[in-house]
């Protein structure tokens, strides 16, 4: 006998904010690909620029599901509810976001001094390549610290 049970607030907002890590981490990827069409010969460069708009159709597709799905419909006082402070994965989400962003300041920091050690190897860039390639990281970082957040949180509470 499977009672359907409804899922509670909590389990709803933590879903929400799983999915946006998740097009966070996927939005990294877009950025990635960005980043790999400037060293790619020019047919794969076609088909990585092929892949980054279909994965961002994909990201703006599910975001704007999320929105008029889920926010929407809500008043005010549902949302304010809805997002409250005091969720495990909404704990985690500001974790990672504060962990991830000193580490990507932190790794910049350290190629700025390394510059003539590591980044004069690189091919000249353009500004836009290195942009997108920061954006990768930072988004990388910080979906890689939210699995870690979540993962570990997790096994703390059996």
């Amino acid at each position: 006998m499977n009672a359907q049970t409804t899922p509670s607030p909590a389990e709803l907002a933590d879903r929400s904010l799983q999915l946006i890590a998740s097009a966070m981490f996927a939005v990294a990827l877009v950025f990635c690909l960005s980043v790999a069409e400037f060293f790619a010969s020019e047919p794969i460069a076609a088909i990585l620029d092929i892949a980054v708009k279909a994965l961002g159709v994909v990201i703006l597709g599910l975001m704007a599901l999320l929105y008029f799905w889920k926010f929407r419909p809500m008043s005010r006082d549902q949302r304010s509810r809805y997002l409250a402070e005091d969720g495990f994965v909404h704990i985690a989400f500001q974790k990672a976001m504060a962990k991830s962003w000193m580490l990507s300041f932190l790794i910049l920091v350290i190629l700025q001094a390394l510059d003539n050690l590591i980044l004069e190897r690189l091919p000249a860039m353009p500004l836009e390549t290195v942009i997108q390639g920061v954006l990768a990281f930072m988004l990388l970082l910080f979906s890689a610290a939210f699995l870690f957040f979540t993962r570990a949180g997790s096994g703390n509470e059996e």
